[in-house]
């Protein structure tokens, strides 16, 4: 296979910590993708901005072998805050855990700047043509917790055969999954989902196939994408919404997704990619019978620089139509929500009148650079030196929404709204490695939920020390300080389920230690 075929894009490859693009090589056999390949995990950069090498090639791969690879970040994190008030034995200051803040994954507001726990095991089994790969995933380790949280447990999260097809075609090669697992489009790192840990276009979640067919043409590359999966399963009618249950909705029928994709690059320097997704439900057993079938259309196109010492630069738009997502459930995520009652929440209303149908047009993009890489030139720099990257990113979302009604709020705003808002948030980071064993960061973050109503909006600034074996090790630990500037009517969540309630203070300050791993 000629070296053509590697230029469109690679998605995993080894990296060096402290260094969110440095001198980095795919696998000679890494396919190529428009999205991130299922055995990634669902996360961003470790905190700092690291970008850890998920997953290395064997070396023999002529025979049945068995690999074991994964991911973990286990954070303790707590928010402060004072006491209203104070009683006999009480202390003034409280603290708070999970932290009182509104920064949440599964809404616009995410910035990722609250560590959130993650483990991902993957085991897999397979010669040069079909491999079996398991994940085990964990969001919250036992240990750790109060009570059982069965939603952040769900135990094995993929479950698929992967084909390598090489020898069908000369410079061509075809890579087939089968089963259940996970595909994403329009993430905004060179290596991972990106700064917002979101990818902008939508991540599939079911039982199908997914075939990629991949063409070389001299510093040309081509690829085509094309995949289809649904649910096993609906939550039964009659069925308690319980924390339990992950508030299953029996409105929600089984869904299907069906998506094709193309890709042109250019010598490894730039991709374009094309994409279009339809979301349908089509199931005579969600409640009430005589509502619609739910339907989300989905168009996409992201460009990428990989551009050596210059950079890496990610662009991306992605417009979503929805059509009574509320039967959808969650075959897909956009923006991270599910495609029926996270994007009521999040976007549409929580009124029946929203229902669910809208649309959603996001801009996001990414740029990082380092300055060793950017100075050693034309010297390889791969990490084994102090190093200073720098990353700019933002993302907004214009909101249209059958939810016409206006929620009073304040004197000065005409009212809150779900039609015609504007989301928007921007930040930077910087990471400075200066020895082997240390690095610091600091990150902030400007997020408005909405333009127009600038007292819903908050920002953060958290400075980071980052401790770890090696200049490039696969393990840190942080320790995070980090403080929110809230406005007054900046919203997080209470009760059961939880929902957004401004009458909550959000707190202004946590602390973090997160330990993190990855091999």
């Amino acid at each position: 296979m000629t070296r053509g075929l590697l230029l469109l894009l690679p998605v995993l490859g080894t990296s060096v910590p402290g260094v969110a693009f440095a001198q980095q090589t795919a696998p000679a056999e890494t396919p190529p993708v428009l999205g991130l390949a299922p055995d990634a995990p669902q996360n961003g950069p470790v905190p700092g901005g690291i970008t850890p090498a998920y997953h290395r090639a064997q070396k023999d791969r002529n025979d049945w072998r068995f690999d074991f690879h994964g991911m973990l970040m286990v954070p303790v994190r707590a928010s402060i805050a004072k006491r209203d008030v104070v009683g006999e034995d009480q202390s003034e200051t409280v603290l708070h855990a999970p932290p009182v803040l509104p920064d949440y994954r599964d809404s616009f507001n995410y910035t990722g700047t609250v560590p959130q726990s993650y483990v991902k095991l993957l085991f897999s089994y397979g010669n040069p043509i079909v491999t079996g790969n398991i994940s085990v995933v964990s969001e919250q380790p036992r240990t750790g917790s109060s009570f059982f949280d069965p939603p952040l447990n769900p135990g094995i999260e993929d479950a698929y055969l992967s084909f390598n097809l090489k020898d069908i075609m000369k410079n061509a090669r075809f890579d087939v999954n089968v089963g259940a697992f996970s595909n994403r489009y329009g993430v905004m790192g060179e290596w991972d989902e990106g700064r917002y840990a979101t990818p902008i276009i939508a991540r599939t979640n079911g039982i199908g196939e997914a075939i990629t067919a991949g063409f070389s043409f001299g510093d040309w590359a081509l690829v085509l994408e094309q995949g289809f999966q649904g649910q096993a399963d609906k939550p039964w009618n009659g069925i308690t919404p319980d924390y339990s249950n992950d508030f299953a909705d029996s409105k929600t029928g089984a869904g299907w997704v069906s998506h094709i994709h193309g890709g042109v690059g250019y010598k490894g320097l730039a991709t374009l990619g094309l994409h279009y997704m339809t979301v349908f439900t089509a199931d005579d057993r969600a409640v009430p019978a005589s509502q619609p079938d739910g339907r989300v259309d989905i168009l996409g196109a992201d460009l990428r620089l990989t551009a050596g010492r210059y950079g890496h630069f990610y662009f991306g738009a992605a417009h979503h139509d929805v059509d009574h997502g509320r039967s959808l459930g969650r075959i897909v995520e956009i923006l991270n929500v599910d495609s029926g009652l996270g994007l009521d929440r999040e976007y549409f209303g929580p009124d029946e009148q929203s229902e669910t149908t809208g649309t959603l047009t996001t801009f996001a993009v990414q740029y990082d650079l380092s300055i060793s890489r950017l100075l050693w030139y034309p010297m390889p720099f791969v990490g084994e030196g102090p190093d200073l990257v720098l990353s700019v990113f933002g993302m907004q979302t214009h909101v249209t929404s059958n939810d016409k009604t206006l929620y009073p709020v304040e004197a000065d705003y005409d009212g809150k709204q779900y039609d015609g808002v504007v989301k928007r948030k921007f930040g930077l980071e910087a990471t400075y490695s200066l020895l082997s064993w240390f690095a610091a960061s600091v990150r902030g973050d400007y997020v408005a939920p909405d333009v127009d109503f600038t007292a819903s909006s908050f920002s953060q600034i958290s400075p980071r020390l980052l401790f770890r074996t090696g200049w490039n090790a696969h393990d840190q630990v942080a320790l995070q300080y980090s403080h929110f500037f809230n406005n007054n009517w900046t919203a997080v969540r209470g009760g059961f389920p939880p929902d957004y309630d401004v009458k909550i203070v959000p707190d202004s300050d946590m602390f973090a230690l997160t330990a993190s791993m990855w091999w």
